[in-house]
């Protein structure tokens, strides 16, 4: 640009403009009003026309990277911009087991920059098993052990109350009563723990009018039958006794017999 002017300093008016589009540059005219002289200003296009974005710095996982672009249109300029950093890409492992008191832990590793940190994992709490180890019983508590599954050690006994009270079943008669005879009834408790019996005498039924009492008629018959034996036993005595005495009789008759006879015929 001549910087001679006849007024000595040049006074520049703008004489044409051509407006940038996105994709074309524009242009503005300007004249000198003292000495005539013209130029030119581009406008450029008011989109960029940009290159492949250049990287300038790797990002790492906690440190932000950077680019570059270029734009090739009339005068070429860059543009620079951040990469994010990549953040850390952990594994996790178990370093050690939780147990039923105490946790456990996981271990994180960056696979990228072995950057490393851990977290407790939850102790897993005990997991009780049951068993019976002593049935209860009506008057005595039984016992329930409770044992961990986890193989810990851990375990504990609860009592398990007694029944309190027997469960009786119906009764039962025994011995039916009788005529003046007592009767007898029982019953047993029904847990399968318990062998509890109880019993209970049954009134003796009511002896008829002119009639023997049973206890009465077993004595008779008992006399009876003593009798009987008696009399069984008696009999051969009685017949012996009976036919010594018919020979003491028949001797007396002959011996009399014989006296007369001799005191007749005067035998001596």
């Amino acid at each position: 640009m001549n910087a001679d002017c006849a007024a000595g300093r040049h006074q520049y008016e703008e004489i044409q403009r051509v407006e940038a589009t996105p994709t074309e540059d524009g242009e503005v005219a300007f004249r000198c009003t003292a000495c005539g002289q013209q130029y030119t200003q581009i406008l450029f296009a008011t989109d960029h026309l940009w290159g492949e974005w250049v990287v300038v710095r790797q990002p790492t996982c906690t440190v932000a990277g950077e680019r570059r672009r270029t734009c090739t249109r009339a005068m070429p300029h860059d543009e620079y911009g951040a990469i994010p950093a990549l953040g850390h890409n952990y594994t996790a492992s178990v370093t050690r087991e939780p147990g039923c008191e105490e946790p456990g832990e996981t271990t994180f590793v960056c696979s990228r920059c072995n950057d490393s940190y851990t977290e407790p994992i939850a102790a897993i709490e005990h997991t009780l098993e049951d068993f019976i180890a002593q049935e209860p019983c009506c008057l005595e508590p039984g016992a329930r052990t409770f044992t961990c599954v986890h193989d810990c050690g851990h375990s504990y006994d609860e009592e398990i109350p007694a029944g309190g009270q027997h469960n009786f079943g119906e009764w039962v008669v025994e011995i039916p009563a009788e005529e003046g005879l007592e009767g007898l009834e029982a019953r047993i408790c029904l847990r399968s723990t318990c062998d509890e019996r109880e019993t209970r005498q049954l009134a003796a039924l009511p002896v008829p009018e002119n009639s023997f009492p049973a206890m009465d008629v077993v004595l008779v018959s008992a006399n009876i039958g003593f009798t009987s034996f008696f009399l069984f036993l008696l009999i051969p005595y009685l017949l012996c006794f009976r036919h010594l005495k018919k020979r003491r009789s028949a001797v007396q008759r002959r011996d009399a017999l014989r006296k007369e006879v001799e005191a007749h015929y005067g035998f001596s």
